[in-house]
């Protein structure tokens, strides 16, 4: 398939640990996106076992089914599947000169020409989350930035879709100035392909041209910023779903959320809607629209955005019994499909708060922390 028209990138990624969308959710997510002129999904799950640690395996004829028909949809709603695929923890990288003869090589262009055969429009090869220990590792003549380069433009050359890569270094703070890996990278990737980068940061506080500012010294490449301002995965005790800000809307953007399906969909309206018609009342007008009670507008403070790297700023609030009353306000009266994703977050904001007002007794303390913050506590 060819890949779809748009002024810029934008849409959903399906790439957060700890979570795995049904395919029944991922179809809702497409409706969503058309509702919110947005026109991309990647499937890049990394709960998929056979998306990174097992990717040598095929997907069996189930998958497959489902994967068509998920296709079929997104194309009926002018929505581009990306179908990511992460080999790089243990990618064959020896035989670099006679790649297409390489077993893994192969193997990879089978999974990856399947997945456009089912109906894929693109291919993000997934090189991120690596370990640092290539040379070490492979006997290869050529370095790890030449070898995934390398590798990335084999691909582009015999499939015949839009490829995208996400290098080792995806964002300024993984940067090593005595690491050569972006400037060799930069040097032999073809232009065609597009490149995933998070920005100055792994979780960006500020989307715009300066993002791009130090990666766009090693490449000439199209940029597409994979977005964390609402990922929880690396803070599951977390919920962000405030404004999107921050974020320039010329800039490609993609967002790669919570994987709790009925947040997810809140969060695309928040910013399909922040894309079309930025200003402070946006936030709240979809707040209220999805049916969620005006309490959260008194104690969103503690929900607005994440703590950016790097050298996060620590936030000070004022902690009230009033903001308990609210919590329970939500936690008791409301009920829904999206509060019940979000019980344990408002339940453990009600005890957090509990405890820095002393409010917790020891027996709750023990109760309801985990034995070692509990015994850090008491």
């Amino acid at each position: 398939m060819t890949q779809l028209n748009c002024k810029t990138i934008n849409g959903y990624i399906e790439g957060y640990y700890g979570r795995l969308l049904s395919w029944e959710n991922r179809e809702r997510i497409l409706i969503r996106l058309k509702k919110n002129d947005m026109q991309n999904y990647l499937y890049a799950p990394k709960e998929d076992f056979l998306h990174r640690k097992n990717w040598r395996n095929s997907y069996d004829k189930v998958w497959q089914k489902s994967f068509k028909l998920f296709c079929r949809s997104a194309n009926s709603k002018k929505i581009n599947i990306l179908f990511g695929i992460s080999p790089g923890l243990d990618f064959d990288f020896n035989n670099l000169m006679r790649l297409r003869k390489n077993v893994d090589f192969k193997i990879l262009l089978k999974k990856c020409q399947n997945a456009i055969d089912l109906g894929a429009n693109s291919i993000v090869l997934q090189l991120d989350d690596i370990p640092d220990h290539f040379t070490q590792k492979y006997k290869s003549k050529f370095s790890e930035g030449l070898s995934h380069a390398y590798l990335a433009n084999e691909l582009s050359t015999i499939l015949n879709c839009v490829v995208y890569v996400i290098p080792r270094i995806y964002s300024d703070e993984l940067f090593n100035p005595l690491d050569n890996y972006l400037l060799e990278f930069g040097s032999r990737l073809d232009s065609n392909i597009k490149i995933f980068y998070c920005g100055i940061n792994v979780v960006e506080k500020n989307i715009n041209k300066n993002s791009k500012r130090l990666i766009s010294q090693f490449l000439n490449n199209q940029i597409i910023f994979w977005d964390n301002f609402y990922a929880n995965d690396y803070c599951p005790r977390c919920l962000f779903i405030g404004p999107w800000k921050g974020r320039a809307n010329n800039m490609n953007i993609m967002i790669n959320p919570t994987g709790m399906i009925e947040t997810d969909l809140l969060i695309i309206d928040i910013v399909g809607n922040t894309l079309k018609n930025c200003n402070n009342k946006t936030w709240e007008t979809i707040i209220k629209k999805n049916n969620i009670p005006s309490e959260i507008f008194k104690i969103k403070k503690y929900f607005q955005s994440p703590a950016f790297t790097k050298n996060p700023s620590f936030k000070t609030f004022k902690y009230t019994n009033r903001d308990i009353k609210y919590l329970d306000k939500l936690l008791w009266d409301w009920h829904s499909d999206i509060s019940r994703e979000w019980y344990p977050f408002l339940m453990g904001l009600k005890i957090d708060l509990q405890l820095a007002t002393g409010n917790l007794s020891p027996e709750r303390i023990i109760k309801t922390q985990t034995n070692p913050l509990a015994n850090k506590i008491l």
